[in-house]
């Protein structure tokens, strides 16, 4: 794989941009990269297992001494992230990976700001890890909130459902803090609500909105400081979200490998007598859309191809 990421542009009088490869597996990569930075959910699992040769490729990539740093969107603090969710699924830091940073470890780094202040917090069960520690209290009111903190939501929760609140919040002039830019994710097969898709709808009603994690460069500059391999070059990101993964490694001006199975799976495969397929039709639509183009493209995380 060449290790160069340019957006192509194209004119009228230009040839259309060619699609990018599908490559077979991360081996192909391996001489080519140091470190990879790798997003969780959509890459590693489902929501539920983790993918099919996951596991296997994270230990063949350690073996072949890569620097391997997790970069999730997680509302939660990276430690919640690797006890609750990799841990269950054996997923090991140290063994299959170096490093992880979450979306919710940027938003606890910020509460510190937000000290004896009243956070209104949209889903009323959940007890935020991002404001563990702090000086922060919980609201069900948003008369008496300071601000509207996005993280978790229930299942079958949907953007309108928040509407009477971010009318609320408005009118108040309170900050959405949004500790997940995410506006869906797949659990198994099924797509839930996440943070971005509430702050979204705030942003557009005039209102501010202080976003943590992908696709912001801060949380791009916070991997990159973690990593020993300083050198972007030498640094490869996968991601299944264009909005977030693609778009944020292309803006920090890494490479960056689209995985096809996960967040955009549905709308890209296509069922044929021969099996499985994905639709060329469909992946050119998806990146004009977003208007992105990846470095190369990978259908699930293995080492090599099945």
């Amino acid at each position: 794989m060449s290790n160069t990421h340019q957006t192509p542009k194209t004119t009228p009088e230009s040839a259309p941009v060619p699609a990018p490869v599908l490559i077979g597996g991360i081996g192909e990569t391996i001489a080519d990269y140091d470190a990879y930075i790798l997003d969780i959910w959509g890459v590693l699992h489902d929501g539920i297992n983790p993918y099919d040769g996951v596991l296997d490729c994270l230990l063949q990539m350690k073996a072949a001494g890569k620097e391997i740093l997790l970069l999730s969107n997680s509302p939660n603090r990276a430690a919640d992230v690797s006890a609750r969710v990799l841990i269950p699924m054996g997923i090991h830091q140290g063994v299959h990976y170096d490093h992880i940073v979450t979306s919710g470890e940027a938003t606890w780094t910020a509460m510190a700001a937000y000290k004896g202040q009243k956070a209104y917090g949209l889903w009323h069960a959940e007890k935020p890890t991002a404001l563990v520690g702090h000086d922060i209290a919980l609201t069900t009111d948003i008369e008496t909130a300071d601000f509207v903190l996005g993280s978790l939501f229930p299942a079958g929760a949907k953007a309108e459902d928040y509407q009477h609140v971010l009318d609320r919040a408005l009118a108040r002039g309170l900050p959405f803090i949004c500790a997940n830019p995410d506006k869906i994710v797949n659990i198994g097969t099924d797509l839930h609500l996440c943070a971005g898709g509430v702050a979204d709808v705030y942003e557009a009603m005039g209102g501010t909105v202080h976003w943590y994690g992908k696709p912001y460069a801060p949380i791009y500059e916070q991997s990159l400081a973690t990593l020993a391999v300083q050198d972007k070059s030498r640094i490869l990101a996968i991601g299944d979200s264009l909005r977030t993964d693609v778009t944020g490694a292309c803006g920090f001006g890494i490479d960056v490998l689209w995985n096809l199975v996960g967040i955009h799976w549905e709308e890209l495969r296509e069922q044929t007598p021969q099996g499985m397929i994905i639709n060329a039709d469909s992946l050119e639509k998806t990146l004009q859309t977003y208007k992105v183009r990846p470095s190369a493209l990978l259908r699930g995380l293995k080492w090599t191809k099945s």
